[in-house]
């Protein structure tokens, strides 16, 4: 009789529309007596399609916005002022949703994708660097009220990002691999991911770097299947990241993270 061995299915966001007002005030009657806004509303919603997820990220490119508010002297993403951070919002952020789900993560945009621009400090280079370390400082107020980590969707491999910010508590997912520069990234992070229809891709790209993990994004059984013979079970993942339709994305993800021996 064959072995059923289920994959962990890990998310890297899940993006929610902007509800009407009607759907956005009948939610807001249950949240009495609790902070609350139009991001946190997105952002329970993100969480709640997830069932069954291992490792599940609430947020997504919307969550964008309140890092966005968090960073000081900026002024229409501008900085124009002595940069610093107010983590108020997004540490009630987390502590919302560690209360709806112990351990999750959050799932935003990467520094480059927020459109910052300077007219401060006068140096691109440290200009990147500032952004960047405000990043890891919101991540660490965040992870001390317990939210496990970050993922940081990306377009570009932008190596200040990846050297200031790259680590397991913190992963970059590539939003297109096709035209990621997927070797830069791999130089800063363990974590290898690849839409499943990319496989042949990774024998060459394990034998130049040292990868922890494998991450097939939506993969079907057979996928994950033809996986193994590459990686042991143990290193493998089915990763996700739902555009639309999530409640019946993620279900049928998990349905599928499994392999047959």
């Amino acid at each position: 009789m064959a072995r059923r061995i289920t994959i962990p299915v890990r998310s890297f966001g899940s993006e929610v529309p902007v509800p009407t007002v009607p759907e956005l005030a009948e939610w807001l009657k249950g949240m009495r007596g609790e902070e609350a806004d139009l991001t946190t509303y997105r952002l329970a919603r993100s969480l709640d399609a997830q069932e069954g997820v291992t490792i599940p990220a609430a947020g997504g490119i919307f969550y964008g916005d309140r890092w966005r508010e968090a960073f000081q002297g900026m002024a229409d993403g501008v900085l124009v002022n002595e940069p610093g951070i107010d983590p108020t919002a997004v540490v009630t952020d987390a502590r919302y949703i560690q209360a709806r789900r112990k351990g999750a993560w959050f799932s935003l945009p990467a520094p480059h994708m927020l459109g910052f621009h300077d007219a401060y400090i006068g140096d691109a280079e440290e200009f990147a660097e500032t952004i960047a370390t405000g990043y890891a400082r919101l991540a660490r107020e965040m992870r001390d009220v317990g939210v496990r980590g970050h993922v940081l969707i990306a377009d570009l491999a932008d190596e200040i990002e990846l050297e200031i910010l790259a680590g397991r508590k913190i992963v970059f997912f590539p939003r297109n691999p096709e035209t990621f520069d997927l070797e830069l990234l791999l130089e800063y992070q363990g974590d290898l991911i690849l839409p499943a229809g990319e496989l042949d891709r990774v024998p060459d790209l394990m034998e130049q770097f040292r990868v922890r993990r494998l991450i097939l994004l939506a993969p079907e059984a057979g996928d994950l299947a033809a996986a193994a013979a590459f990686v042991d079970p143990d290193m493998l993942e089915a990763g996700g990241y739902c555009e639309e339709a999530c409640p019946d994305y993620w279900k049928r993800l998990v349905d599928r993270a499994f392999i047959s021996r």
